[in-house]
Parts: C-alpha cells; sequence; structure tokens
C-alpha cells in the first residue's frame, strides 16, 4: 500500500491499491462534490472508478474501503430523469462503459432528494450503491480515482526481446571479422 500526500486546495491523503489491470487510489477530501471529484480524478491522470463486475466491486469492498467511513463518489450519473419518475434508468459510467453490473442498495436508487444524479458508495449501506445529490457534502468523505496499471510483460514478449538480442550480437560478430 503507498500513502501520498495530494495538494489541491488544502491536504488530501490517499491510498492506492492494485486489482486486474488497474489502481485504484481513494482519495479523502470531506465534502467534495460530484463534479470537482471528476475533474480532480482527471486532472491525477485517471477517472472516477467504474465497477463493471462483481470480482471489482468485492475487491473494492474488502480492500478499498476497508477501515474507511461515510461515502465516496463513484464514476457514475444519470440523465434524462430531471422529473425524478425512474430512478434506475439512464444511468453511464463516465468511460462509456456497458452500464450491465449494479450494485444498489435494496432501497435505491431512488431520487430521494432533488438531483440525486451521482453515483457513491455509502459506508451506511456496507459500500452498497447509492444516489447521492452533488451537492450532499456532508455525507461524502472523497473519491476513488481508478487508472490503468502498467502492464505486465508477457514471457512470449521476454523471449521476442532475448532473441533479438542474440541476434543482434551475431550480426555484429560477422560484421566485425
Amino acid at each position: 500500500m503507498l500513502i501520498l500526500f495530494v495538494f489541491t486546495g488544502g491536504s488530501a491523503i490517499a491510498s492506492t491499491f492494485t486489482f486486474g489491470n488497474s489502481e485504484y487510489t481513494v482519495v479523502q477530501s470531506s465534502g467534495i462534490n460530484w463534479n470537482d471529484a471528476k475533474l480532480a480524478a482527471e486532472a491525477a491522470g485517471g477517472h472516477l472508478v467504474t465497477i463493471t463486475s462483481e470480482a471489482e466491486n468485492n475487491f473494492l469492498k474488502s480492500t478499498v474501503f476497508q477501515g474507511l467511513d461515510k461515502a465516496y463518489w463513484l464514476g457514475a450519473y444519470q440523465t434524462g430523469d430531471e422529473n425524478r419518475q425512474d430512478p434506475t434508468s439512464n444511468w453511464h459510467w463516465v468511460t462509456g462503459e456497458e452500464w450491465d453490473y449494479t450494485d444498489w442498495y435494496s432501497a435505491e436508487p431512488n431520487n430521494s432528494r432533488i438531483d440525486e444524479f451521482h453515483l457513491s458508495a455509502d459506508q451506511r449501506f456496507n459500500y452498497q450503491w447509492n444516489d447521492e445529490g452533488s451537492a450532499v457534502s456532508s455525507m461524502i468523505s472523497g473519491y476513488v480515482v481508478e487508472k490503468p496499471s502498467a502492464p505486465t510483460p508477457i514471457p512470449g514478449a521476454i523471449w521476442l526481446l532475448g532473441a533479438s538480442l542474440v541476434g543482434l550480437l551475431g550480426l555484429k560478430r560477422k560484421f566485425a571479422k
């Protein structure tokens, strides 16, 4: 685990974890609204986390959110429900990935407050999802940034590199004579 100090107006503490091909960083920033969290995640070279599988969601719950409290912004938003009649429709990930996995808390989404068009993971609900209004700063402790992690070289690529180096050495010896 890596501890970082990020300065964005005030100081924030972040912890980074790796799962699959991504790095996840929890940024503690009490009271930040969703739009500012989205911009900060992009400025850090990533995006607000998109959770597209049960395995990823379980990793976040058991590792990333472990020991934290309150709620954290995730990378989803809702469009087309301004009259608050259909809280489950038109959700989108900030990356454009398919919206085909969800982990809503049993009473969510509900659009119970005005403009609950953003997604959070909430400690009160064991980090199941909640639709939240961007202005609900008292409930938010920060956000989660997701970045692609550096690819791990595959054995075939290592073999190819080695074979290329041997070939170059052979050419060098041939022409050195």
